[in-house]
């Protein structure tokens, strides 16, 4: 039994192995760069509402403080300053922003309800208006703060 083997030339082989398999890492390589390029994005989305967040918990406080600033004031009956300006503060206690958070209160009305004749009439309440500003901890390129949030409130306090 005779069996015949059959030889393959050499020189038959050109090289498609490699150029399926260079373009086969090319396509890896560009799902990869892909996919870095979304990642970065998502981080990218993620800082900024981080940011945002920051900037309206910034404004709460703020508005917050100016609130509690308004109830001292009524308490002790000195919300007659507000009737000429409005006053302006800061909350210097909020860690981790740009630019303190600030609040504004202007006064709108005073309510007085007595109807007894012949009684002095005193301020029994009033109606506020408290503004508050909120920033992010991230800066532009003009170093002002990159996200902002400004938040408003208007109350009654009475007796």
């Amino acid at each position: 039994m005779n069996k015949s083997i059959i030889a393959l030339p050499i020189d038959n082989q050109r090289g498609a192995t490699l150029i399926i398999a260079l373009i086969m890492l090319l396509l890896l390589t560009i799902i990869g760069l892909s996919s870095m390029r979304g990642t970065s994005l998502q981080e990218s989305m993620a800082g900024n509402m981080r940011d945002s967040h920051l900037a309206l918990q910034a404004a709460e406080a703020a508005l917050r403080q100016g609130e509690n600033v308004v109830n001292k004031k009524f308490m002790t009956n000195t919300l007659d300053a507000l009737s000429s300006t409005p006053l302006a503060g800061t909350y210097n206690k909020f860690p981790g922003v740009a630019t303190a958070p600030a609040y504004s209160i202007t006064l709108l009305a005073k309510l007085r309800t007595d109807t007894e004749a012949g009684m002095p009439i005193d301020d029994q309440g009033a109606l506020v208006r408290v503004e508050a500003d909120g920033y992010g901890m991230a800066l532009n390129s003009d170093n002002s703060a990159a996200s902002k949030i400004k938040l408003r409130s208007v109350f009654l306090v009475e007796q």
